[in-house]
This record gives C-alpha cells, structure tokens and sequence, in this order.
C-alpha cells in the first residue's frame, strides 16, 4: 500500500500541482520519477459509469471502419512477436479485436468493466467475456502467450496489481503488449493550443473518458519494470482514428526519429516477464 500523499510509482514525497480545479480530484507529477496522475483516483462505479453505450456509440457507427483497420495493423504487431496461441485482451471494449485475432486462429479471451461492452462483445466472439477487474477473474497461472492493454492502463485506479496478475496468467516465454497515450505528446500538444487557444487538459469531470495515469516512455518502463516485466522494445502506437490527428502524429514520429525523442501521441510498449 503506497502511503497518502507520495507517488504511486517511486513512493517519492516532491509532488507538483498541475491541476486542481476538479475537486476533490487533483493533477500531480511527481518530480522524482515524472508520473503524472490523479489523486485520490476514482474508483468502482464512478469509472464504470463512464463506460456505457454511449461511450462506444461512435466505434460501432461512424468509426467502425477505421477501427477496422487499426485492430488489423494491431494485431499484425502482435503476430510478428507471437504468431498465435492464447490471447487475452485486457479491456477488450466490445470485442472488436478479439474478433479478428479469433478469425486469424487465436484462442481468445477477455476481460471489460463495461456492462454492455462485454454483453456486446460476448454476442460477437460467441463465447464468454469476463465483466469485472481481471483481478477477480480467477484465470490459471502461466496459462496466455500474449495479453495485450490496448490504451486501458491509463484509465485504470490501480495499476501495479493489475500488471502483476498479468505476469501470473502470462506463460515465461509469452508477451505483454501495452499501448498508452504519451505525456510528452508535444507536436499534439502543440497543434492544440494553436486550434483551441487554451492549453489542453489532463483531467475533468465532464470528459468522455478519464485518464488517471499519464505515462512517458521512462515511467512506463519504471512500472513494468516494477511489476516484474522486462522491456522488450518500444516506439509509437499509431492508433489514431480521426484523419486530421493522424497527419499530425505521423508528423510528431518524423520529428521523434529526427531528434531522437520520443514525442509521438502514443507508446507502444512489448514486455516479457524478467
């Protein structure tokens, strides 16, 4: 148990403010390790409340073949490290990417806090998706080749025992794969602020979705690192929907691999158990 007021990640004691206006919720980075966060996190029904139909009702309408296309490249990504096997998707929203890995031969499961993604999910994969933490899902130990987080660590309350219950159900030889949007976003960050004249938000209790965590290259590997796992590799997640923030993010993956930095919109991350 991390003590109040100290970093979840590094346990440090210098905390800076960056937001405050959500009360009580409040934006801290910690100037040890660079983990930005919200505190206290909400928990239980008050993040369940943000998942429900309305929230997926732009993937399964005007989305649907975009996302198409990203789960596709998403799983190719997946199948270049492990051609096939067990795969559970963690957060798996409803379904639409166990439902290619199935069609290409995965043996699939997975786990969603959403009460109607899971039941819409479940009607597409035809087979059972676990509603509810993957703590309490009770599946065997060393039993998955891959499981993959695609952008769900950030909305998590906890992260460091979900990580450590995916490294007890990951076979030794199997993957994590894990993809978060980036703090160091500064090419998005930028384009913002030009678009929008006001800096953008890291918290608010009218957004469509909260971000609890938000993640650099180095505090995520710190994390994963802290959960048992060792880094594999890392780079850009180019799972960017809308046409206009693609152009910008494969912008920011020029300048990133032109300066060596990593300011793309999202990060990928593979990881293996040490």
């Amino acid at each position: 148990m991390i003590p109040p007021n100290r970093c979840p990640l590094c346990c440090g004691e210098s905390l800076r403010v960056l937001e405050e206006d959500a009360s009580p919720y409040r934006v801290l980075r910690c100037r040890g390790c660079g983990l930005v966060y919200v505190d206290p996190p909400p928990r239980g029904e008050a993040l369940r409340r943000r998942y429900g139909s309305e929230y997926y009702a732009a993937w399964v309408t005007r989305q649907k073949t975009g996302r198409k296309r990203l789960w596709a490249e998403r799983l190719r990504i997946v199948e270049s490290l492990v051609p096939s096997g067990r795969l559970l998707d963690v957060g798996c929203g409803e379904g639409s990417f166990l439902v290619q890995a199935q069609r290409h031969g995965w043996e699939v499961a997975g786990t969603e806090i959403s009460a109607w993604a899971a039941e819409h999910a479940e009607r597409r994969l035809r087979r059972p998706v676990f509603c509810g933490e993957l703590q309490h899902a009770g599946y065997p130990p060393r039993h998955f080749d891959v499981v993959t987080l695609w952008h769900v660590l950030e909305h998590v309350a906890a992260p460091l025992p979900l990580l450590e219950e995916i490294r007890r159900i990951l076979k030794p030889s199997g993957r994590l794969v894990v993809a978060v949007p980036n703090v160091n976003d500064r090419v998005m960050q930028v384009a913002y602020r030009l678009v929008k004249r006001r800096r953008p938000r890291l918290f608010s209790l009218q957004d469509r979705e909260w971000h609890l965590f938000h993640f650099s290259v180095s505090s995520l590997t710190r994390l994963l690192v802290l959960s048992g796992f060792a880094v594999v590799g890392f780079g850009p997640d180019r799972g960017v929907v809308e046409r206009s923030k693609r152009l910008i993010n494969e912008t920011a993956v020029i300048l990133s691999r032109i300066f060596r930095r990593s300011w793309y919109n999202a990060i990928l991350m593979v990881a293996r158990q040490a």
